[in-house]
């Protein structure tokens, strides 16, 4: 191997690695050893009929980053995690604005469940703030539900006298009451007026969201049927057929995507540039705690139609020209064997016209006023920071060329344990006409 080609391919593994940023275990499985062609290889030529795409089954608990707590059948969380969820400025400002208007609605004798409260209370706390009477803090994780138990004594302390650093509040004694288990196995003392909560995954069902919220509407809830029991009021799923710029710029024999493609998911930041959409995006789930939720065990199944339009195929290209203008890793990518550089326009074009998987991510509906209205990515799936994540199935070993009209029609069903801790199962198929 000739040294520029050791070069390029340390470049490689730290663009993997270091793009703004692919998940660590998705971005280094395979790619240990690999090096750059010395050219851009030709791409797949557009199909003359009907593709069909790889069907693909995977679990809720696939596909995370190695150095996450040990994950059998529920997803946890680690300490990052915790804090990039309480300090998200597009989740938590929005749940305080929602929780401080459903309460005042209330009244002064509300009493509130906070599901999953964590270890730092977030959306307990608020509810107590703005006058809750009592909350139920129910927090399955023991080291979590410890850390919630001392966080709350700390807040009862008479001299607690407001905010501090650790966002610790004055409580009366007994307002908020942490209960450690899983809701779904406890007898609460009585019912609530008002469940808070944020157990939606990047995959809106992926963190026992159905289950969870079943046994919520039929044993703790006074009103189960009316939307204003409930914050959030709907927790969704939007998806969109896309364009993955190492799918098109990393190939064999150097690499193989293969070993990837059909098997876990891969799992970006929301910010990722290196993912484009190819179409508008569509529900996926939308999941109404207030109206019927499934008999469970049960599958959901959903049949989306997306056409591929020009305006997307522009926006996808202008994008990718824009990171690698400004994204000095994925530059590397451009590398050839002997140190010069393919065109970043001409590749921008390139890899904008080709479908490599379908992109999935959540949005919660607090309430009716549209500035609750959390979202993890734009309003046409932008790219923006966000402490979820954005899931992409590969749905091809390569990637397939694409234009303006094309269609991608797509089935995803959703398999639903009534048991919080099974991890919902998924499956994913389809073809491009």
């Amino acid at each position: 191997m000739s040294r520029t080609a050791v070069v390029s391919a340390a470049l490689l593994l730290a663009t993997a690695c270091a793009l703004k940023p692919i998940e660590r275990r998705a971005a280094v499985q395979g790619l240990v050893g690999a090096a750059i062609a010395p050219q851009l290889p030709p791409l797949p030529a557009a199909a003359a009929a009907a593709v069909a795409l790889k069907s693909i089954e995977w679990s809720a608990t696939d596909g995370f980053d190695s150095d996450f707590p040990s994950q059998i059948d529920f997803i946890e969380f680690d300490e990052k995690a915790y804090k990039a969820m309480r300090d998200d400025p597009r989740r938590t400002p929005k749940f305080t604005k929602a929780i401080a208007n459903r309460l005042k609605a209330l009244g002064p004798d509300a009493v509130v469940l906070d599901l999953g409260t964590g270890p730092f209370c977030v959306l307990a706390l608020v509810a107590a703030k703005y006058g809750a009477k009592k909350v139920y803090a129910v927090e399955a994780n023991p080291e979590a539900a410890r850390r919630a138990k001392a966080f709350i004594a700390k807040c009862e302390k008479p001299n607690a006298s407001g905010r501090d650093g650790e966002g610790v509040i004055p409580l009366a004694p007994g307002q908020i009451e942490v209960i450690e288990g899983f809701s779904t196995k406890l007898e609460l003392p009585q019912k609530v007026d008002l469940c808070v909560f944020e157990i939606c995954g990047s995959i809106a069902s992926e963190e026992g969201l159905y289950a969870t919220m079943k046994d919520a509407k039929a044993r703790h809830l006074k009103n189960p049927d009316d939307p204003a029991s409930y914050i959030p009021q709907r927790c969704q799923t939007y998806a969109a057929p896309v364009s993955y710029a190492l799918h098109n710029l990393l190939t064999p024999p150097s690499y193989d995507w293969s070993k990837i493609a059909g098997k876990d998911p891969i799992r970006f930041n929301c910010r990722d540039e290196a993912l484009q959409l190819l179409a508008p995006p569509q529900l996926l789930e939308d999941v109404n705690f207030a109206g019927p939720l499934p008999s469970l065990p049960a599958t959901v199944s959903t049949k989306l139609a997306f056409n591929v339009d020009a305006a997307s195929l522009q926006r996808a290209e202008a994008n990718y020209a824009d990171a690698f203008a400004n994204e000095r890793q994925l530059q590397s990518l451009l590398v050839k064997e002997d140190g010069s550089k393919a065109s970043a326009a001409a590749t921008s074009a390139d890899i904008a016209a080709k479908f490599s998987g379908l992109a999935m991510w959540p949005t919660l509906v607090l309430d009716d006023d549209v500035a609750t209205l959390v979202k993890s990515r734009g309003a046409n799936g932008e790219a923006q920071k966000s402490h979820w994540q954005t899931v992409l199935q590969l749905l091809a070993d390569a990637p397939v060329a694409v234009a303006a009209g094309t269609t991608i029609s797509l089935a995803f069903d959703a398999k639903l344990d009534k048991d919080v801790t099974k991890a919902a199962a998924y499956k994913l198929g389809g073809s491009i006409a």
